[in-house]
């Protein structure tokens, strides 16, 4: 629900937080286009029908917009599953709607498929891991311990999650359906050592979703061309 940004950001949901004049969606939905993405699922609960309204008011080239939007608060893994029956492909590219990773995702995509994976994840470089959690893998890049933002966590730099993930369709179909779910803190632990990978990197990273990091959004996003 936004409610770190309200002081900043009162009438609108975080994914159209203007960066600059431009949706935060919009820059977001344009730079997935890069990487060839034809179809996008927006899974929407608080204000759903402000980013609806908002998509119907663009033109979109090249790009089929769809949406769900849940009846009750589910999570972010909730809210994952009840999506799956509009989702076409077997592998699927899951992002945060706050956040924004500058990746390679051809690489990603590769890494992915080369590990065999059932879910993967992109950490970036971090100096502080405080408010982000921490996450670890082994010498084959498996995910061997998961803890999203751990009470007392030490301010020392750290691979972090960076809100993007590629995951096979089955490993979606294993979420509870119809209940609220979190997939930091319910699911990924409890993937640990069931081929669940992780590609590291020092990539551009920001999380809109304080004052602070807001603020420095816009010059973010133009050091990065999106």
């Amino acid at each position: 629900m936004g409610t770190r940004l309200r002081s900043v950001l009162p009438d609108a949901p975080k994914c159209l937080a203007p960066i600059a004049g431009v949706p935060f969606l919009r820059r977001y939905l344009c730079w997935l286009q890069q990487f060839g993405l034809r179809r996008a699922i927006l899974s929407l609960g608080y204000k759903a029908e402000m980013v609806q309204s908002y998509v119907r008011s663009e033109t979109w080239p090249g790009l089929e917009i769809v949406s769900s939007v849940e009846s009750v608060p589910l999570g972010t893994g909730g809210a994952l599953r009840a999506v799956l029956p509009l989702v076409n492909s077997s592998t699927v590219l899951v992002a945060n709607g706050d956040s924004f990773t500058g990746a390679d995702l051809g690489e990603f995509l590769s890494f992915h498929k080369k590990k065999n994976a059932r879910v993967s994840m992109l950490l970036t470089k971090h100096e502080e891991s405080k408010a982000s959690g921490r996450v670890e893998t082994d010498e084959n890049d498996a995910v061997t311990s998961f803890s999203e933002k751990p009470p007392g966590a030490t301010k020392e730099p750290a691979y972090i999650n960076a809100g993007m993930y590629l995951m096979e369709r089955e490993a979606i179909l294993e979420i509870p359906p119809d209940k609220p779910v979190s997939l930091e803190r319910d699911i990924f632990p409890s993937l640990c050592d069931r081929h669940f990978f992780a590609l590291k990197g020092t990539f551009p990273f920001i999380d809109i979703g304080t004052p602070e990091t807001y603020s420095q959004a816009a010059a973010f996003f133009e050091e990065q061309a999106v």
